[in-house]
């Protein structure tokens, strides 16, 4: 509610019983005392643990990554940030593979995508795919989520027709959520993702 004050007042702020006094833009006005209601409920308390942890992979994302999120939202009008919770936040919470590229009609996730331990160096994890890619989508990326800090590890690319690789300079022994999907380097575009959970790198 708006106020006006008399000549010998001229502003007041503060809050008295069950009222706030405050200004806006110079105008004064007064408004209902009112606790804010923040219930920590267990239920809650997940959502919010899972919500941070999404925060840390996506700023553990890369420029390129965000960029295509970024223009992925636009016809949801969200951003990538947004994408990205909106796409994952629920899939990280119950354990399950999340989708750091979401789903894109132009481009398939990778076919017969499996990880496996690496049979040579220690850290290594070996890959293996059949190309489905379309033409203009040369390079697939992998992405590596290392489980005990919750963040991408490593991110590495292969053309996509190798349909083989190993990616070295993970931590030996530690147990990887890794994922898999298609990009056009000229255009930037990414396509679905798919994965694997808990692959152990060599020890």
């Amino acid at each position: 509610m708006k106020v006006k004050f008399s000549p010998l007042v001229a502003s007041m702020s503060g809050t008295a019983a069950d009222a706030v006094m405050a200004s806006w833009k110079g105008i004064q006005y007064v408004r209902k005392h009112v606790i804010p209601h923040n219930p920590q409920t267990a239920a809650q308390t997940l959502v919010r643990t899972s919500l941070a942890r999404c925060m840390t992979l996506w700023r553990s994302l890369t420029a390129d990554f965000k960029d295509w999120l970024d223009t992925y939202g636009v016809d949801y009008r969200l951003s990538g940030w947004n994408i990205f919770v909106q796409k994952c936040r629920a899939l990280e919470q119950a354990g399950s593979l999340i989708l750091p590229m979401p789903a894109n009609p132009h481009i398939p996730a990778p076919s017969t995508l499996a990880f496996a331990t690496g049979a040579g160096a220690g850290g290594d994890i070996d890959i293996t795919w059949v190309d489905n890619a379309p033409a203009a989508s040369t390079r697939i990326y992998f992405l590596f989520r290392l489980a005990s800090a919750n963040i991408f590890d490593k991110i590495d690319y292969q053309d996509s027709d190798a349909e083989a690789h190993t990616t070295g300079g993970l931590t030996a022994g530690e147990d990887y959520d890794c994922y898999a999907f298609y990009a056009d380097p000229i255009t930037g575009e990414m396509g679905s993702t798919d994965g694997d959970l808990a692959v152990a790198a060599k020890a």
